[in-house]
């Protein structure tokens, strides 16, 4: 039922403006201004694209189709779960353009007209700090000058909202009886720089490299994972979640839940079967539920 209402939703929102009112002419001219990136946009808001985009999005650049050595970008897209949908809504209503698709369980969101491809990455100039290789090549096709961005993410910035709508994951651990958070990415000389000490007041994550094994390939992946998983930084988290708005669905959920579970976290160690258990179990139980009912 879910992945039914999303994609009428979608199909929704692409034909918005082809109905109602006007000559084609004016509704062409109303769906071009519409289709155009705005010339300001609230650095937040920047922060929080650039951190979905760092997350799940691609620069695809490719090799001009004329024969001559160079390279031009084609698209930026966006690669989600059907289930963050809510995501690339947000993306598509702060950049007023860009085309969703949807795919089984996935959704596509992608821009690939010219102007409006130049104008996001001077937007994001200075701001992308994992897809460093693509953004690179993307300013070298339109001319220009690459800025590098501050690695130190600075406090309740929209970034790590950003980072954590995409490639994060907001656990329940029973056995440590705590809501944790955590950021998973490929080891390299750029994630290895990411610095989020200051991020959200008051909880610091830990930093863990790993090392795992394809077994059918032979092939060694090598990680670093930012956490956060002190219970004494949760409601640090819970604040920081309410502040730098997740657009994530169930992610949004579960730092919400952050709350409700300080008050009731004693009761794990109450009697089987007493009023106080049961509500924790209940409470365990919904946590997992939402939004997964398998």
């Amino acid at each position: 039922m879910n992945n039914l209402i999303s994609k009428n939703r979608i199909l929704k929102n692409q034909s918005a403006g082809n109905s109602n009112g006007g000559t084609s002419e004016t509704l062409r001219e109303k769906s071009l201004k519409q289709q155009q990136i705005p010339r300001y946009i609230e650095e937040s808001k920047l922060d929080y694209i650039a951190g979905v985009i760092d997350g799940d999005g691609n620069f695809d650049v490719r090799n001009s189709s004329s024969g001559e050595k160079t390279r031009i970008l084609r698209s930026i897209r966006v690669l989600m779960s059907i289930r963050d949908v809510e995501v690339l809504y947000e993306l598509k209503k702060i950049l007023k353009c860009g085309v969703l698709k949807s795919n089984t369980n996935l959704v596509n969101y992608h821009i690939s007209t010219q102007v409006n491809m130049k104008a996001l990455i001077e937007h994001l100039n200075g701001r992308i700090r994992l897809k460093v290789s693509g953004f690179k090549e993307a300013c070298e096709s339109y001319g220009i000058e690459y800025k590098p961005a501050d690695y130190v993410i600075k406090k309740n910035s929209n970034y790590l909202a950003g980072l954590i709508d995409t490639d994060g994951s907001i656990v329940f651990s029973y056995s440590r009886n705590v809501i944790m958070l955590s950021l998973e990415f490929k080891y390299n000389d750029y994630s290895s720089n990411l610095d989020f000490s200051e991020t959200i007041e008051g909880c610091k994550p830990i930093t863990i490299k790993l090392t795992k094994k394809n077994q059918s390939k032979g092939k060694v992946f090598h990680s670093i994972r930012f956490a956060w998983q002190d219970v004494s930084g949760m409601n640090s988290l819970y604040e920081f979640a309410r502040k730098c708005r997740l657009h994530s669905r169930l992610k949004f959920y579960r730092c919400m839940q952050i709350k409700p579970f300080m008050k009731i976290r004693s009761f794990k160690t109450a009697e089987k079967h007493s009023y106080p258990h049961q509500v924790y179990s209940l409470w365990v139980i919904r946590f997992i539920r939402y939004m997964n009912p398998s």
